[in-house]
C-alpha cells in the first residue's frame, strides 16, 4: 500500500508538535527555575569580561574616531591615507586605550582612597552627629513630648544599627585600601575587558559587516532596512546621550571639587564624587545629590550649609542652561513629561542603572512610535503636525464641498481665447525681451 503525503496535515502536525514541545519546556522551566536562574547567573558571570569589553569599546569609540581623524590630517593625499589606514587605526586604538587606562588608574589611585577615607571619617564622627541631632530634637520638639520621645527612640535605634553596620563595613573598607577583598577579581575582569575592547575597536568594521551579513541572509529586504535603521538610530541616541552625559558629569564634579576646596567645605572629595555621579541621572539627579550632602554639612558645620546650597544651585543652573546644552544638544528629543515618567518607571524597576538608561531608551521608543504614527497619518492624507490636533478633530474628517458641473448655457457664456490670441505678444513685451537679451 502506498502512502501519499498531505502537505496540509503535515503542516498541522508540525505546529502541534511545536506547541507541545514549547509547553513541555515551560513546565520543565517552572519546576527547575532555581537551577535555570543559577545557570543564567553563572553565564553572565563568565561573560563579565566581554561585558566590560563592550562597555569600554562603546565609551572609547568616539575618542578613537577623533584620534583617527587627527592622525589622517598628517597625510596630504587620499592615497597616503589609504596606504596608512591600518597603521592609523592601530595607533589610534593604542592612544585611546592608554588614555582610558590612565584616567581609570588616576581615579582609582586618587579618588577612591579619599572617598573611602571620607566615609570612614563620617562613621568615626557618628557620635558627634547624633549628639547634634539630639540637641535639635530637644530644642524644636520640647513642646511635643510624644514626638520628642519617638524621635529620640528612632535616633537611638539608628545609632545602634549604624554602629553594627560600621563594625561590619570598616574591615572591608580597610581591606580595599590595602588591595585585598575581591579587588583581584575586579581587576582581572577589567583587564580582560580592556583586551576584548582592543580587539573590538581594531576589527569593529569587520564585526559590523558580519552582523549585517547575517541579518541580510535571514530577513527580507524591508525587514532588514528596518533593523538597520533601528540599530543606527539606537547607536546615535545612546552614544550621544551616555558619552555626553559622562563628560558633562565629570566637568561638574571637577568644578564642584574646586569650588568646595576653595570654600573649605568638609568632605569635598566625597561630596564632589556624589554630585558628579548623581548628575548622570536627568531631572532627579541634582536633587538626589544635593539633599544628602546638604544635610551632612548642616550637621557638621551649619553655618556653611547655606553657602553650599547656593553654590550647588548656581552649579546646577550653569549645567542645565549652559554646559549641558553645549555638550548634549538635543540628543534625545524627548519631552519633559515623558522624561519624568520614564525615570519613575525605569528607576522603580531597575534602580540607579534604570534611571541612567531611562531617557535614551524612552527617547528611542518615542522616536519609533512617532515615526510609525506619522507614517500612518500620511497614508490617510492627514496632517502630521500636533498643532492640528489641539482642537476638535472633526474638521479633519469633513468632506470637501461637491462641485457641480457647468451647464451648457454657462459654458457658452465663457470667453475662451484662441491659441493664436493666447500666444500673441505685444510690441512693448518684444522690445523688453530684446533689451534683456542684449544685457
Amino acid at each position: 500500500m502506498r502512502f501519499y503525503a498531505n502537505k496540509k496535515y503535515q503542516t498541522i502536525a508540525v505546529y502541534a508538535a511545536a506547541v507541545i514541545a514549547v509547553n513541555v519546556l515551560l513546565v520543565l522551566a517552572l519546576f527547575n527555575f532555581g537551577e535555570i536562574f543559577d545557570s543564567i547567573k553563572n553565564f553572565f558571570t563568565v561573560m563579565e569580561p566581554v561585558t566590560w569589553g563592550l562597555v569600554i569599546a562603546f565609551l572609547t569609540n568616539p575618542i578613537m574616531e577623533k584620534t583617527s581623524a587627527l592622525l589622517r590630517k598628517f597625510y596630504k593625499t587620499d592615497e597616503q591615507r589609504t596606504k596608512r589606514k591600518g597603521f592609523i587605526k592601530i595607533i589610534s586604538v593604542i592612544i585611546t586605550e592608554l588614555l582610558f587606562l590612565g584616567v581609570m588608574t588616576g581615579l582609582v589611585a586618587i579618588v577612591v582612597p579619599e572617598l573611602i577615607k571620607s566615609v570612614m571619617e563620617i562613621f568615626d564622627n557618628t557620635g558627634s552627629i547624633v549628639a547634634s541631632v539630639q540637641k535639635w530634637i530637644n530644642k524644636f520638639l520640647r513642646n511635643y513630648p510624644s514626638l520628642e520621645q519617638a524621635a529620640t527612640k528612632w535616633l537611638s535605634d539608628f545609632n545602634t544599627d549604624l554602629g553594627t553596620i560600621y563594625d561590619n563595613v570598616k574591615p572591608m573598607l580597610e581591606n580595599i585600601l590595602t588591595g585585598a577583598w575581591g579587588v583581584v577579581t575586579v581587576v582581572k575582569n577589567f583587564l580582560l575587558g580592556l583586551i576584548v575592547s582592543v580587539y573590538m575597536l581594531c576589527s569593529k568594521e569587520k564585526l559590523l559587516a558580519q552582523i549585517k551579513k547575517i541579518i541580510i541572509s535571514i530577513t527580507k529586504k524591508r525587514t532588514c532596512q528596518k533593523i538597520m535603521s533601528v540599530c543606527s538610530q539606537a547607536n546615535t541616541v545612546f552614544s550621544g546621550f551616555i558619552t555626553g552625559k559622562l563628560i558633562d558629569s565629570t566637568i561638574i564634579g571637577l568644578i564642584c571639587f574646586i569650588g568646595l576646596t576653595i570654600m573649605g567645605m568638609p568632605y569635598s572629595t566625597m561630596i564632589s564624587v556624589l554630585i558628579g555621579v548623581t548628575n548622570i541621572i536627568p531631572f532627579f539627579g541634582p536633587l538626589i545629590g544635593a539633599v544628602p550632602t546638604s544635610l551632612l554639612i548642616l550637621l557638621l558645620e551649619p553655618k556653611k550649609c547655606i553657602i553650599f546650597v547656593i553654590f550647588v544651585i548656581v552649579l546646577q543652573q550653569f549645567d542645565g542652561n549652559i554646559l549641558g546644552p553645549k555638550i548634549l544638544g538635543d540628543s534625545t528629543g524627548l519631552p519633559g513629561f515623558w522624561v519624568l515618567i520614564s525615570l519613575l518607571v525605569f528607576g522603580g524597576l531597575f534602580g540607579f542603572v534604570g534611571m541612567v538608561m531611562a531617557v535614551p531608551t524612552s527617547a528611542l521608543a518615542y522616536s519609533f512610535l512617532r515615526s510609525s504614527v506619522e507614517e500612518k497619518l500620511r497614508r490617510k492624507n492627514l496632517p502630521v503636525s500636533t498643532d492640528y490636533y489641539m482642537d476638535d478633530v472633526a474638521h479633519l474628517y469633513q468632506k470637501p464641498p461637491e462641485r457641480t458641473p457647468l451647464s451648457a448655457e454657462q459654458l457658452m457664456k465663457l470667453d475662451i481665447p484662441s491659441i493664436n490670441e493666447a500666444n500673441e505678444v505685444s510690441y512693448e513685451e518684444q522690445q523688453e525681451a530684446l533689451r534683456q537679451r542684449e544685457n
